[in-house]
């Protein structure tokens, strides 16, 4: 999906179509904000795999131009990783900061307040890797050739958010104060209602 396509479906909505009121650039600018937005409320929206070298001991975290960790499924090796709470590992092993490392990962646990962060168990030896699931930033469209770094199921969503800030800009109007707080709730509502239908038709074992 190029970003012109979104752009051309939000200037119809704003009745500019000959980009009167909004040049391309504020428009694209716009774009790349919704683009982080979505992330933001669908971490999952961007989700990336990648085989990560672990840093020798316990303490971890996601590539550089991650927002936040998804999953640690398994070792690269083959072996899979199981997510555990901290507090069940403090209890049944309260020195597992200081165990012996090793190459292959068995569990991992992960604070929701450090988002960028994870820890593994036990603490990683030196050319550990794992596979890891995390969000990414989106890549900003620089032109309206540009391909939008999302899937084209968010293309309703990221006109919203165009039109959201376009609407706020002019917002000393009722109308358009109406408009974009419309827009804004349509954006959240696409974003939330998708993510309930995903949990809902998600693979489940019988």
């Amino acid at each position: 999906m190029k970003a012109s396509r979104v752009i051309n479906g939000a200037r119809i909505l704003l009745k500019d179509p000959d980009g009167v009121r909004w040049d391309d650039s504020t428009l694209l600018r716009w774009l790349n904000g919704a683009q982080l937005a979505i992330v933001g409320v669908r971490p999952d929206a961007k989700a990336t795999k990648v085989d990560l070298d672990l840093v020798p001991g316990v303490e971890q975290s996601i590539p550089a131009g991650g927002t936040r960790l998804l999953d640690v499924p398994r070792n690269v090796a083959g072996r899979a990783i199981t997510l555990i709470s901290r507090d069940d590992l403090n209890a049944y092993d309260p020195d597992w900061y200081s165990g012996s490392p090793a190459a292959i990962i068995k569990h991992y646990t992960f604070d929701e307040s450090d988002p960028k962060s994870f820890e593994v168990y036990p603490p990683a030896a030196a050319g550990a890797k794992a596979r890891v699931l995390f969000a990414a930033i989106p890549t900003d469209c620089a032109t309206l050739d540009a391909d939008v770094d999302l899937d084209d199921i968010f293309e309703g969503p990221l006109i919203d958010g165009i039109c959201y800030r376009a609407w706020s800009e002019d917002g000393d109007s009722a109308p358009d104060a109406g408009r974009a707080a419309n827009a804004l709730a349509t954006f959240m509502q696409a974003l939330t209602g998708k993510s309930a239908a995903d949990q809902a038709s998600r693979p489940a074992r019988k």
